[in-house]
């Protein structure tokens, strides 16, 4: 479903924060060993059990690994990409020889069987760790389980003065939903094989299993098709996947345990086909692919044959190019304006007693539905094509609420979650982390709850391009892998935030790049090093999320991306750090000296990085967007000072200057221009708590 426009450093203060708020060593659902040594440990996704126990492993170039009983070609590749990958976090050269003897090995891996020849949402990816002082045994019932067990054990290196290591540990891990993807959207800006790859490394990292590529929209479609050339030549602005490109992400994404499930729209977010092919559409056009995002009606014509033999077609085509077992129609968001104006049409739909619209488009379901039965597929669609009449087989993808899943379920259909998963809205990475595919959903029965596969986190494209996406994803994905991965009880946001630093650090090192995105920006922006203000000023600043941005800018396909907006991170580091702080500080009889010494340096820090902005503002017109946030800043830091101060003193707060302060806050926490204030919650809570 595409993106709806109405829809909705400072070393003291982290040492500060780790005395006030010290989360536990691993939540709930683990199960600890007492151990006399502290652990720094940051595994994510948090397996499904694990109990550290007393010793380690000393890691040195003694470091070997051994592969008893199956190996492939495929398991290499992952041994191989694994070694590399601990020779940066140690700095210690290492064998790369992988043994089939045992004898002497450090990481033995065991491993039972391939798995399947074409990887399905039924794969076993459980494994196995148990390390002690002198080796690490890696067992899993197929190579998908060794590669996400690769994982883990690269998580578990940890340091000291001296040395790296390995605690002793035993794991037993296995996913909680079987389905657990990331929908990337190449349509709207198109995004090369080498920033799909990088993600896909990114999304094996945090043991994530599904790439749902969405490949055509309005905007364009993406693939090289021999049989209907005129798509690449008048549908894609000349960006387009050519076959050999597809068969190297499928061929990547297998080599980390990764589906590909591609998605072409249709009937409607359609108008790219028809600048190609107008004949199948229901109006007469004329067509052209899309340089916005609204507006848009095209839609293929479902009464005649023509268009499904098309259709069929290009599926018989693309089948050979996405082995995976499941095949996107889209079928979101269908404009009716063409069915409706259309007389031959309306005479179809009288003459075969459809009733209206809605059973417009389930017929042409249910025609997909055979065409993809036809050619060895499954149908997934979102949740406008459920309808009494479809195959259950068929895989219903929520992105309107958790309530249409459950109604998917109830109906025999299996389903995947989206809806709270919306990369592009900039929520915050703690409110991806609340939403659980089966939160509320008590009253579906055991057999209804196991038909509800996972879930997929979204990153539609209106405002990503190859230079943003990272910082767009990551490093919150991490986080909804978690909740898709981990057993439901593990829910420790202060836990989570702590090992998202760490896992966000072990994401740059495979070539993403969110952690130096801002300041790649704002120094092209002011065209120098200078930086500072702006780059202080995003700590506590996010870009408004897409529906607010539109309704501010005339963003098209062709605008540049390199406005302040663009270079702010959604969920910056301060929003967390800031609430933490303003939870620990306390009354004027159990005050947190540190928390208040450090809040009330922010706050002044807020009042003066004004100026500073309208400075480097004055040399940067890219940068000026940035002087309605910091005055807003300066405004809600002027709130925080006399609200510290009345805690300090114990004096409380009169109600004249509270109701005032809070309508300035409830002014702050609007977008400011295209930005977006992320510590007003906080400032509001010093004042009411």
């Amino acid at each position: 479903m595409s993106t709806n426009l109405t829809i909705v450093n400072r070393a003291s203060v982290l040492a500060i924060l780790a005395t006030i708020c010290a989360p536990p060593l691993i939540a709930s659902a683990q199960t600890v060993a007492p151990t006399s040594a502290p652990t720094t440990l940051a595994l994510m996704p948090v397996p499904s059990s694990l109990a550290l126990r007393t010793g380690s492993l000393t890691i040195d170039s003694t470091f070997r690994v051994a592969v008893v009983r199956h190996t492939d070609a495929r398991m290499q590749r992952a041994i191989a990409r694994m070694i590399p990958r601990l020779e940066v976090r140690t700095g210690i050269p290492l064998s790369h020889v992988v043994s089939k003897d045992s004898a002497g090995a450090t990481l033995i891996i065991d491993c039972n069987s391939a798995g399947e020849a074409v990887q399905g949402y039924d794969e076993d990816e459980s494994y196995s760790i148990e390390s002690g002082a002198s080796s690490i045994t890696l067992h899993a019932a197929t190579t998908v389980g060794v590669i996400r067990g690769l994982e883990t054990v690269l998580q578990l290196v940890d340091a000291d003065s001296a040395r790296y290591f390995i605690p002793a540990v035993s794991v037993n891990d296995t996913p909680r939903f079987r389905w657990r993807g990331l929908l990337v959207d190449v349509s709207r800006h198109f995004e090369p094989v080498s920033a799909i790859e990088r993600t896909l490394d990114g999304m094996s990292a945090v043991k994530l299993n599904v790439l749902h590529w969405h490949l055509s929209d309005d905007q364009g479609i993406r693939v090289e098709s021999k049989r209907y050339p005129k798509l690449q030549k008048l549908a894609s602005d000349s960006m387009y996947y050519t076959r050999s490109q597809i068969r190297e992400v499928v061929t990547y994404a297998r080599d980390r345990g990764i589906r590909v499930v591609p998605e072409f729209d249709m009937p409607g977010h359609s108008n790219a086909w028809f600048a190609a092919y107008p004949q199948y559409a229901s109006a007469a056009g004329p067509y052209s692919v899309g340089d916005g995002y609204i507006g848009f009606k095209g839609t293929f014509d479902p009464t005649r044959e023509s268009v499904y033999r098309f259709i069929d077609g290009f599926i018989g085509e693309m089948s050979k190019l996405f082995p995976d077992a499941y095949w996107h129609i889209g079928g979101d968001e269908v404009d009716a304006t063409e069915w409706n104006a259309n007389p031959r049409i309306q005479k179809y739909m009288r003459a075969h007693k459809l009733a209206d619209n809605a059973a417009l488009q389930a017929y042409f379901n249910q025609r997909m539905s055979r065409i993809l039965t036809k050619h060895h597929k499954h149908m997934i669609g979102w949740d406008e094509i459920l309808h009494p009449g479809l195959p259950t087989t068929t895989v219903i993808q929520s992105w309107r609420g958790t309530q249409y899943l459950a109604q998917a379920a109830q109906k025999g259909f299996s389903g995947i979650l989206s809806a709270p998963y919306y990369l592009d809205a900039m929520r915050s990475s703690e409110y991806l982390y609340g939403a659980d595919p089966l939160l509320g959903d008590s009253a579906l029965t055991a057999a209804e709850t196991a038909r509800v596969l996972g879930g997929e986190a979204t990153m539609w494209a209106e405002l990503v391009q190859h230079g943003t996406i990272d910082s767009r994803i990551w490093p919150r994905l991490a986080a909804v892998a978690e909740r898709f991965w981990s057993p439901r009880n593990v829910t420790d946001v202060g836990d989570m935030y702590r090992r998202l630093g760490v896992e966000s650090v072990r994401l740059e090192q495979l070539g993403l790049g969110q952690e130096t995105h801002t300041s790649r920006f704002l120094r092209r922006m002011v065209n120098g090093p200078d930086i500072g203000p702006l780059a202080e000023l995003l700590q506590f600043v996010e870009s408004a999320n897409l529906g607010q941005r539109m309704g501010r800018e005339r963003v098209r396909q062709a605008t540049p991306l390199v406005r302040m907006a663009d270079a702010a991170r959604p969920d910056p580091p301060g929003r967390w750090r800031i609430m933490q702080l303003v939870q620990a500080v306390g009354s004027s009889s159990t005050m947190n000296v540190a928390a208040h010494d450090t809040l009330q340096r922010w706050f002044a820090e807020w009042r003066d990085l004004a100026p500073r902005v309208h400075a480097i503002a004055n040399r940067s017109p890219l940068a000026q967007s940035a002087i309605p946030a910091a005055d807003a800043l300066a405004r809600v830091s002027a709130i925080g000072l006399e609200a510290l101060e009345a805690r300090r003193s114990g004096i409380p707060l009169a109600k004249s200057w509270t109701d005032s302060a809070m309508v300035t806050l409830k002014a702050a926490d609007q977008p400011q221009g295209v930005l977006h204030l992320v510590v007003v919650p906080a400032v509001r809570q010093l004042l009411v708590q």
